[in-house]
């Protein structure tokens, strides 16, 4: 068996999924001071201001896909859509495990030790179903919605958007994408403390087979 080097192409994946991640990272943070009451809106606009937060979530997950697997040829023809349910239906076709993972990284000086996590994070089919989730909350709706709306208006809670952001968290933290061949790994930290909580990400490859 070789022992490999990423290419060039990769390396540049390598700095545009770390890029998406410090904007996730964002948006995870400015709803969090939403939600904690530091801007002075009113609930209501606190719940819109944090569905759109949690929509661009799932187009940069989305888009951080496309990017990690830019080797699939395939994707060329996904390069100009946005919709973050799109990419992901059609992503789920060419390589249906594309979607990242949740993991627990031990790093110690001579090696890394993954444990995968099964449970509590965004699942491909939630982010299909946040997303049209955040669509529906933000349009006015129609005015037969808004008369009902009218007759029992319910106090605003944040307690979905708290839910839906953990679950984000959970599987952006520290997470693990395989290539199609399973011959190359992105292992992706959202912050690291040791490098003064900034987003990394590395690229493990497998020897090839001899």
């Amino acid at each position: 068996m070789s022992l490999r080097t990423h290419t060039e192409q990769q390396q540049d994946a390598i700095n545009r999924y770390a890029a998406l991640l410090e904007e996730a990272k964002i948006r995870i943070s400015s709803i969090a001071g939403a939600i904690g009451g530091r801007t002075g809106l009113p609930a209501s606009l606190v719940q819109e201001f944090s569905y759109l937060q949690l929509r661009m979530l799932c187009e940069l997950i989305a888009l951080g896909c496309l990017t990690a697997h830019g080797e699939i040829i395939e994707t060329a023809k996904l390069q100009n859509e946005w919709s973050a349910d799109k990419i992901v239906r059609q992503l789920a076709v060419l390589h249906p495990n594309f979607y990242p993972h949740p993991v627990r990284l031990t790093i110690s000086p001579d090696r890394v030790h993954i444990d995968r996590l099964e449970s509590g994070f965004l699942t491909k089919t939630e982010l299909i179903t946040l997303y049209g989730t955040c669509g529906d909350r933000l349009h006015r709706g129609t005015l037969k919605k808004l008369l009902a709306n009218t007759q029992q208006t319910k106090p605003a809670t944040f307690d979905d958007i708290a839910a839906w952001t953990n679950k984000i968290i959970t599987l952006l933290n520290q997470h693990l994408i395989s290539s199609f061949d399973n011959l190359s790994h992105f292992i992706c930290m959202l912050k690291r403390s040791d490098a003064e909580d900034q987003a990394q990400v590395a690229l493990a490859l497998s020897p090839l087979p001899s």
